[in-house]
């Protein structure tokens, strides 16, 4: 039987004797969408959804795609992959935010090998040249941001660090739009988008609400009792269990 796991690493699944809920098939649907976002509560599977699609686009479907949807299907070449969790980034200090922010952003560039590449000041700026290198050699790559909104969900109750973060985050989100290198791009969050508002002007699709990818994160009733069968018999014999050595207890 295998072992059910919380891990948000797609490569553990598949190396380790983990059930996974195969949702490969709604890859090629959102990638021709090009700027996705979508809002799921925490828990649901947000991180390993982007985790996958992480290591989709970084190695292709060999080795570790075998047995899954997508395995004979997805022809994409790789590409380099810039993941931001913003769980990772300071969430008090808008200095230490956009220092962090700036770190993460030069790293991937020197991983990449970008030519040319210049730190700014300011994180949106660092954005914009990195994209502009990356146009000037005919790169693209792919932009994967997960917690999104956790700046400002810890700041609700902090209205003048809110707003800040607020401005610094449409700063951001508004220097990906319509940037030729960026081959996908998506975000995911606990709020929706207009519920922030830091994707005014931009060209982000929400799909929070878009039947098509209604179960593309977390687990149908038919999903559990495929996958899960054999916990499911195993909870039931306990219930069994339980139900027949109690029967003859009353309290009440």
């Amino acid at each position: 039987m295998k072992d059910i796991s919380s891990t948000g690493s797609f490569i553990d699944f598949t190396l380790e004797n983990f059930i996974y809920v195969d949702k490969t098939e709604y890859i090629p649907k959102l990638v021709k969408l090009k700027r996705v976002f979508i809002s799921r509560p925490r828990r649901f599977g947000k991180s390993l959804t982007l985790d996958t699609i992480a290591t989709l686009f970084e190695t292709g479907v060999e080795p570790y795609f075998k047995g899954t949807w997508i395995y004979d299907k997805w022809t994409e070449p790789t590409y380099p992959v810039l993941r931001l969790n913003f769980l990772d980034l300071d969430k008090y200090s808008l200095d230490l935010f956009k220092q962090k922010l700036n770190s993460i952003i030069t790293a991937f560039a020197q991983d990449i090998n970008l030519k040319g590449y210049k730190e700014k000041v300011e994180p949106e700026d660092t954005i914009d040249s990195m994209l502009e290198k990356l146009r000037e050699e005919k790169r693209q790559i792919v932009i994967l941001i997960d917690e999104y909104d956790c700046q400002l969900t810890s700041n609700i109750n902090n209205e003048e660090l809110y707003k800040q973060f607020q401005k610094e985050l449409q700063n951001i989100y508004n220097n990906l739009k319509d940037k030729w290198a960026i081959k996908f791009l998506l975000i995911t969050g606990v709020t929706k988008t207009k519920n922030s508002s830091v994707f005014s002007g931009t060209d982000i699709n929400d799909i929070t609400n878009y039947s098509p990818y209604s179960q593309m994160i977390g687990f149908t009733r038919d999903e559990i009792k495929k996958y899960y069968i054999d916990y499911l018999k195993l909870a039931a014999y306990w219930c069994h269990q339980i139900k027949r050595c109690i029967n003859l207890f009353n309290w009440f």
